[in-house]
């Protein structure tokens, strides 16, 4: 009997000292204990060891573990170690219910697996536990590419137990580390709200990030070249891990060109959390920056969201610098604004924490100049984005400038700028002596020869800006096409002037004068006070057939209020006179284009032109050998001298001489052609006879009105 019980007893032993082994790793494999998925043993002490390549790691997924259930794990379990026998480090130890898969990775080459149990089992289905192994190449390692890819180990879709990653990004000395976390699902914070599973960054012993749980996309970015990231996850729950882009960038920008466009780093995402980055503008000597901001969204002050903050704290900020020092800081949600530089130069500096992340900005910069010179006869000036809030810490002189003295109608027909703050104007116009700001009414000025006037604003408040027009007199124009207008056209009417426009050309020409809007004040007593008239230099002032009431008038100053129409006339030297005595309120002067052109060759010019309210219409034969030439234009009928140069004796003679050679060679033709027919009139006579009559009677067919020459028909024939 107890030599039966020792044989029993070594058959038993050598049966649990065979469960378990070394497996070399050739791919895929399963490892369970005996009996599975039946009631495992007693007294089992089982051990797999898995080896994977040198270069890989072995992930070991727990399909299902079911074991009895004490304290500690002190009757049966399985257990993990990191490494190649029973005594390496310990992973975890598992004993009762898992019935959710899970992995467990090992940070070597090799993982060993200890199933143990004891002498009794209390409970039913104790089927004990059942685990698939593969390898993957180990996680972590040194990178020193440009842009790369990292994501966290997984098997089936999540990440193992027991991970711990370490991954060490370096690129040249010159860039930073831009990290930015595609995606996040990590294991949710524990009950002492610390994470258990974890992705961290680190840079120079500096943790810069610890992030865990799911969030949504997020970045940031190194101060230096080199970075440390570490993936860990604990040996409880797993989730779908983590994907992670990086690469190399300069986060120091340098921009020489007049234009350009600047934004903050990974603009149409989110900017990277730790940035430190700085653009310098640098344009042409005496240029100045003009920055636009078309988009700025930053992180504000945890305390207080305003977008502004001179005496408090930004949690991410945007400083803007020049040659001067700091202009201006700002954070937060800004609408569109603009900036302008003392100097040639712009220096920007971007800083964000390691919190919230936003949009960022974007912003385009031009060169503009600090004096603008105007010399046209006409024109409009601006602020820098005008009804788009004007641009910030502007100080720009605007000096319009005519030969001989002529005289400057300077109108402001729209202006608003920043109210004026304890009697002082932050923001404002100079003209002279005059400094305005807040709203205006239209402002008028005249000067001589020169006009000049100063925007100043500050880095505070803006508002649409101004409209400045000006409009010279007693001038002459060598366009060949523009628009002419009564000095303030339509907002203001100056009183009392006298406005003279001459064109001058060397040949005649032809002249077309479109007048879109005509409203001046009518007549008084009969006379044009205020009017407009049109002198040719050699003819004097034209004669103009205007329409009242159906009543057709004559006329040389037109006064009232016209629809619009054109007059067209030759000239050499032609003068428009513009005579402005009292304003009224509905009357706003005049526009007109002009248009001056080359006469058309042939002898006939053939015009026709149209009154634009009325179904009138008119045609008009010029001759260009005959004075005077008139030219009926819509109200107008304009008439012109012929060009001075025109000799009639010098036309005469050609003619006459080309008269005389052809009736001298008509005339021997015809004596020809008589003692011809004379010669052969006896043997045609009656074929001639017949054939003239025929031909009479066929013209008499086509013409009913045609009488035969009875006397023709009753001659020597």
């Amino acid at each position: 009997m107890l030599v039966l019980l020792l044989l029993v007893s070594i058959f038993s032993i050598l049966i649990n000292a065979d469960c378990g082994g070394n497996l070399l790793m050739a791919g895929n494999g399963v490892i369970q204990n005996e009996g599975y998925p039946t009631n495992y043993s007693h007294n089992l002490n089982c051990s797999w060891t898995i080896r994977a390549p040198a270069s890989e790691q072995v992930v070991l997924t727990f399909n299902k573990i079911m074991t009895e259930d004490c304290e500690r794990c002190s009757c049966d379990y399985v257990q993990v170690r990191d490494g190649p026998n029973v005594t390496s480090p310990l992973l975890a130890s598992y004993c009762g219910d898992y019935p959710q898969p899970f992995s467990v990775l090992s940070s070597g080459d090799a993982l060993t697996v200890r199933f143990v149990t004891d002498a009794t089992n209390e409970g039913e289905g104790l089927i004990g536990f059942s685990a698939n192994y593969t390898s993957i190449p180990k996680c972590g390692g040194n990178f020193t590419a440009m842009n790369g890819t990292i994501m966290s180990p997984a098997v089936n879709d999540m990440y193992p137990n027991y991970a711990d990653c370490l991954y060490q990004i370096t690129v040249p000395p010159m860039y930073r580390v831009f990290l930015k976390v595609e995606r996040l699902i990590l294991q949710d914070k524990n009950k002492n709200n610390t994470c258990s599973d974890f992705l961290e960054v680190n840079e120079a012993g500096m943790t810069l990030g610890k992030y865990c749980g799911e969030q949504d996309r997020f970045s940031l970015m190194t101060s230096q070249n080199t970075v440390l990231v570490r993936f860990f996850s604990d040996g409880m729950n797993t989730s779908q891990g983590f994907t992670l882009l990086w690469e190399a960038m300069d986060c120091t920008q340098e921009y020489t060109e007049p234009t350009g466009m600047i934004s903050s780093p990974d603009f149409g995402g989110l900017y990277p959390s730790n940035a430190n980055c700085t653009y310098n503008i640098t344009l042409s000597p005496s240029k100045n920056v003009f920055l636009k901001f078309s988009l700025f969204e930053l992180e504000a002050a945890p305390a207080n969201d305003s977008a502004v903050m001179p005496n408090g704290y930004c949690a991410d900020i945007l400083k803007i610098y020049d040659s001067s020092g700091l202009l201006e800081s700002y954070c937060g949600l800004r609408d569109p604004f603009s900036i302008i530089s003392t100097n040639n130069t712009m220096f920007l500096r971007f800083e964000t924490n390691l919190a919230t992340n936003l949009r960022g900005f974007k912003a385009e910069y031009e060169t503009i100049d600090s004096y603008m010179m105007y010399t046209d006869y006409t024109g409009t000036i601006t602020p820098p984005l005008y009804r788009g809030m004007y641009a910030h810490n502007a100080n720009i002189t605007y000096s319009i400038t005519r030969p001989q003295n002529e005289p400057i109608f300077l109108t402001f027909p729209n202006f608003e700028l920043q109210e004026a703050v304890n009697g002082t104007c932050l923001d404002f116009l100079q003209v002279g002596i005059d400094t305005k700001c807040g709203e205006q009414d239209p402002m008028m000025y005249m000067f001589y020869g020169e006009a000049n006037f100063r925007f100043r604003s500050d880095l505070s408040i803006s508002a649409a800006g101004f409209q400045a027009q000006y409009d010279v007199c007693n001038t002459t124009l060598a366009e060949e096409t523009g628009v002419l207008r009564s000095p303030g056209y339509p907002s203001a009417v100056y009183e009392n002037i006298t406005c003279t426009y001459t064109f001058k050309q060397t040949n005649q020409r032809l002249i077309s004068l479109d007048f879109t809007d005509f409203s001046l004040p009518p007549k008084v007593n009969g006379t044009c006070e205020t009017y407009v008239k049109i002198t040719d230099r050699y003819t004097g002032d034209i004669e103009v057939v205007t329409y009242d009431a159906g009543q057709m008038m004559t006329e040389t100053m037109l006064c009232g209020s016209k629809s619009p129409f054109n007059v067209t006339v030759q000239f050499r030297e032609i003068t428009i006179t513009y005579k402005s005595s009292v304003a009224l309120n509905h009357t706003m002067g005049f526009k007109m284009n002009f248009n001056v052109s080359e006469i058309p060759t042939t002898n006939m010019i053939s015009t026709t032109t149209r009154q634009s309210t009325t179904t009138r219409m008119s045609t008009t034969t010029i001759s260009t050998t005959q004075a005077p030439v008139t030219t009926t234009t819509g109200v107008f009928v304009a008439g012109a001298m012929p060009e001075p140069s025109l000799n009639a004796n010098s036309i005469t003679i050609p003619i006459v001489i080309t008269i005389v050679v052809i009736s001298f060679v008509i005339f021997i033709v015809a004596v020809i052609w008589i003692i011809k027919t004379r010669n052969s009139r006896g043997e045609t006579g009656g074929l001639d006879l017949l054939s003239m009559r025929r031909t009479r009677q066929s013209y008499a067919a086509y013409n009913p009105a045609y009488e035969p020459n009875i006397e023709l028909n009753t001659a020597d024939y």
